[in-house]
């Protein structure tokens, strides 16, 4: 288990969303003078128009202990370093069809990827460790891989919409090993591998963040992260106290990781309303040994040396910062992850998505020109977007056609990757390759809750196989199924259940 937090401040030279964009490198003096204060080593990556920039550059090099790399939003200059056209209206230009990696084909992300390399080595000497970006492609992550051997990346957080992006259906925190197929996607052998760690960014609420918006999931969602410059969230003492206490527990099994650190668009004004306060008790932690500071490079490099494939890694939640009696278990693999719940006597799988490496990116092989950019895994249950109205979807426990409770929720970890999940006489055992339900109580069921919403992916039931079908934003279904090594699928009640077998029922991912 390792308790790890970066300092990760990614870097605009130009914002043309204000009239005046001077701001800019002062923000970033300010981040840097922040970390020196408290002796911190951090990360700076750079977008493309920054790393030209030699005022940018001689302020870096002015502190000790910053990594430096890339922060690979696409921006005019760096297009035209690699012989592309630009057809962004700014010199950086936030919408997708000109942004990010995947809005280029194969062949221009390649191109790209060498211009921004090479103008880094032309200027450091050496090729840097470490790249990021909201969004990237299975394409450019293995070429940086294989062609320049970076040790870590990152990407966004889980969202639905927000700024036009969507990544929904991932590893919900912490790090992974992609597939060849999907950067999105963790790889379930080496083969299917690429041997770079994906860091997801901006710290979510476990509890909150996944259901905000959650009765117009066609809207974007609003934010509840680490980020300071939101006051329901890293702006917030309240919940950072709350997220550093049940982020770092010690049920992470794997790894529990958080990225502090904030884009320099937002300036200093609103970034200092939060970010000192968050440095504060970061160092707090540090100090006491609960957390370990790391660069993002120092992260992937004991990420590779300890693991081989993907590890189990969870984040349970004991307590609420908000009140609402919420409690929360989030459980990810290689294989698949879930998110188990509980509030007011009621426990049930909120969500669960596959991890299927031969899934592929919608964007794989072609540039994405569309409006906005949808990354996703294959859904099983989905909280938010199968729900409508008063209906919240999710797998709940049923007995003799009425919501079944039961009073206390606690989770355990047990060895270094399971979780078990209990609620009086109901039991949930998260492995890596399977969930199991235990019910001591006789003819409780697990019936799917969803709403009548176009993407529902249910299809055919055998005994123990739900067929599913998938398309994201795409028109390519992808058909799937869920498996049951105890148990069967039933629809004799009406409604899509899992019906245990001796009060025992056992999802099987592989």
């Amino acid at each position: 288990m390792k308790k790890i937090a970066n300092i990760i401040n990614f870097v605009r030279s130009c914002e043309p969303r204000t009239e005046d964009d001077g701001y800019l490198l002062p923000t970033l003096r300010e981040e840097l003078e922040l970390c020196k204060s408290y002796g911190f080593k951090s990360t700076v990556l750079f977008q493309y128009d920054a790393l030209i920039r030699e005022d940018y550059r001689s302020l870096v090099s002015q502190y000790e202990n910053v990594e430096i790399g890339l922060w690979l939003e696409i921006v005019q200059p760096l297009c035209e370093e690699a012989g592309l056209e630009w057809t962004g209206e700014h010199l950086w230009d936030w919408r997708v069809h000109c942004n990010y990696t995947s809005s280029y084909t194969p062949e221009e992300r390649i191109k790209m990827a060498d211009a921004a390399f090479g103008k880094y080595k032309e200027l450091y000497g050496v090729y840097p460790k470490v790249a990021g970006s909201w969004v990237l492609d299975a394409v450019t992550v293995s070429y940086l891989k294989e062609k320049y051997g970076v040790k870590a990346l990152c990407v966004c957080k889980e969202q639905y919409g927000t700024d036009g992006i969507t990544l929904w259906g991932g590893y919900y925190n912490g790090a992974y090993y992609p597939s060849k197929n999907s950067f999105f996607c963790p790889a379930d052998t080496k083969k299917n591998q690429v041997d770079v760690p994906v860091f997801r960014m901006l710290g979510p609420d476990p509890i909150h963040q996944y259901d905000l918006g959650l009765n117009d999931p066609e809207k974007a969602q609003t934010v509840c992260t680490l980020e300071p410059v939101y006051p329901g969230g890293g702006g917030n003492e309240k919940w950072v106290k709350w997220y550093l206490k049940e982020n770092y527990n010690d049920k992470c099994l794997s790894l529990a990781y958080a990225q502090f650190g904030q884009e320099n668009s937002f300036g200093w004004e609103d970034i200092s309303k939060g970010l000192p306060m968050q440095m504060r008790l970061l160092g707090e932690k540090v100090k006491d040994g609960e957390i370990e500071l790391m660069t993002l490079g120092e992260a992937g490099e004991w990420f590779s040396a300890s693991y081989d494939l993907t590890p189990a890694a969870a984040m349970c939640t004991d307590s609420d910062w908000s009140e609402e009696n919420y409690k929360s278990v989030w459980y990810c693999s290689r294989f698949y992850r879930v998110n188990v719940i509980y509030r007011d006597g009621l426990m049930w799988i909120r969500d669960l998505h596959i991890f299927d490496a031969s899934f592929k990116e919608q964007f794989l092989n072609s540039a994405n020109k569309s409006r906005a950019c949808g990354n996703f895994n294959l859904p099983v249950v989905d909280g938010f977007r199968f729900s409508k109205g008063n209906v919240r979807a999710g797998l709940y426990p049923y007995k003799d056609g009425k919501v079944y409770k039961a009073d206390g929720f606690e989770s355990e970890a047990l060895g270094e990757d399971v979780i078990k999940v209990t609620a009086g006489k109901m039991t949930f055992i998260l492995t890596p390759e399977e969930i199991r339900f235990d019910c001591s109580e006789d003819r409780v069921v697990l019936r799917f809750v969803y709403a009548d919403v176009p993407y529902i992916p249910y299809g055919e039931t055998e005994q123990k196989k739900l067929r599913l079908s998938f398309s994201g934003f795409s028109n390519n279904a992808y058909s799937y199924s869920l498996d049951l090594s105890k148990g069967v699928f039933s629809k004799e009640s009406g409604a899509l259940e899992i019906v245990p077998e001796n009060g025992l029922a056992q999802i099987s991912f592989c």
